[in-house]
């Protein structure tokens, strides 16, 4: 059995999600690693081989070398998400539960960069400052769940309330850079300083009539700080383009302020330091140009979610999304599958781009009862309207998935924390994301050209 302290420590300790105990936050935020750009989105995310516009550095740092005029992006996203549960019954199949509405929206900007190409000792170089909103936390899952004796299903047994929020963001910093080796080949990296803040509310209520209320009231803030690096490398030719990027592991600071009131315990307050890992991600990908206005792409990324790691607890260091040593943790590493094409409508002074693509994103985290795999379908599509100086780019998206999930529905077992679950039940999710780029070039670089000569020599 753990110690008091650690196993106190883990049943409160917040994830990077949500929180640790909490199996939907496997569906709230895709796990995996992705950059910005709604053309990227039109095209499933198979941009790792493309990566030529303001975005590059959020998939392929390498990518910055192809730009010639400096440019200014902006990307916007919004996102509805939706989970419907089905056949939720208690482990031993005795009672059956009513689950609570779970269904949030998010809207917020995504993604600024300015990037600035320009010759140094004969060679292309292009240098960025940019930020990227990582994960957009906001979730809301609420509403009335009934308890039903399975052998007399005609009322419910009990009712309980249950109410759990989730508001904060996590983003990213970068300073990128690239450098145009030869006519072909490219090389990039990023500087990336990653900060998160946000809190999390959880309350439980089981109403006992006359009497006084059960009940649970947990609040939390989260904060995390670290700082990381990426580096890509990029092949180009005129019928094909080959890249490949690598984001390097690094430990974070985590530090989580948690208050906890219940009708079953005295209150308490606590804050922890922490340490949490990010795994590495590696991602190759190709592009192919049949033709003059098209464009073919594939990406293969694989994140290693069995390394990401929580130390700063008593005893040896445990995995972030399961709580348990690595050695028998049911987190899993992952290969991501992203496949889009690009189409070009040429007219005069303008070009319209069509998009579509479909991807296979499987997640690391299980739900540490079920252990189900959580593996996600993606389609996208997209579209444009580009002149020389701007773009303007706009997609959607549509992710769905289909798993076995537990949670917890009553006080006593909310407080126990572990493996202990009140309901099990299939659990269908979708997700429909839009995103919006604009991109300015700057026509005229005389003057820009001239500043940096003089910053540079």
């Amino acid at each position: 059995m753990l110690p008091r302290a650690r196993a106190t420590a883990l049943a409160t300790l917040g994830s990077l999600l949500a929180c640790v105990a909490d199996a939907r936050a496997q569906v709230t935020v895709p796990l995996n690693h992705a950059g910005s750009g709604a053309r990227a989105a039109g095209m499933a995310n198979a941009f790792i081989a493309v990566s030529d516009d303001g975005t590059a550095a959020s998939w392929n740092p390498a990518g910055l070398a192809q730009l010639r005029k400096p440019e200014f992006s902006l990307v916007y996203a919004v996102s509805d998400n939706v989970l419907r549960w089905s056949g939720l019954r208690s482990p031993d199949g005795a009672f059956a539960y009513s689950p609570p509405h779970f269904q949030y929206v998010n809207s917020s900007p995504d993604f600024a960069s300015a990037a600035v190409p320009f010759s140094l000792a004969g060679k292309q170089v292009t240098l960025q400052l940019g930020w990227q909103r990582l994960y957009q936390l906001g979730s809301s899952y609420d509403g009335n769940v009934d308890r039903y004796l399975m052998a007399e299903p005609s009322a419910p047994l009990s009712t309980s309330v249950v109410d759990s929020r989730v508001r904060g963001d996590i983003d990213a910093l970068s300073m990128a850079g690239a450098l145009k080796l030869t006519k072909h080949a490219s090389i990039g990296g990023s500087l990336d300083f990653w900060r998160g803040d946000w809190t999390q509310q959880r309350a439980v209520v089981e109403p006992n009539g006359a009497s006084a209320s059960d009940f649970l009231f947990g609040t939390g803030r989260r904060r995390v700080r670290g700082h990381t690096f990426a580096a890509g490398v990029l092949l180009s030719h005129t019928s094909w383009s080959a890249g490949l990027v690598y984001h390097h592991p690094f430990w974070s600071s985590l530090t989580v302020w948690n208050d906890v009131q219940s009708s079953r315990t005295a209150p308490s307050s606590e804050q922890l330091a922490l340490r949490l890992q990010f795994p590495r991600s590696l991602g190759a990908g190709v592009a192919w140009r049949p033709a003059a206005r098209w464009t073919l792409a594939f990406d293969l990324t694989h994140d290693q979610w069995t390394k990401a790691l929580v130390k700063g607890l008593p005893g040896e260091a445990v995995n972030f999304f399961d709580e348990v040593p690595p050695s028998i943790s049911t987190t899993r590493d992952t290969v991501a599958l992203n496949l889009g094409a690009e189409h070009l409508f040429v007219r005069e002074g303008r070009v319209v781009p069509v998009r579509f693509g479909i991807a296979w994103e499987p997640q690391g985290p299980m739900d540490p009862v079920t252990r189900d795999p959580v593996d996600f379908l993606m389609l996208s599509a997209g579209g444009g309207y580009n002149t020389n100086s701007f773009k303007f780019d706009a997609a959607v998206q549509y992710r769905w998935g289909k798993f076995l999930l537990s949670d917890n529905f009553t006080v006593q077992t909310a407080l126990a924390g572990g493996p202990v679950r009140d309901g099990i039940g299939q659990a269908r999710t979708r997700e429909w994301r839009v995103k919006l780029s604009a991109i300015y070039r700057l026509p005229d670089t005389d003057k820009l050209r001239g500043f940096l000569r003089r910053i540079f020599g």
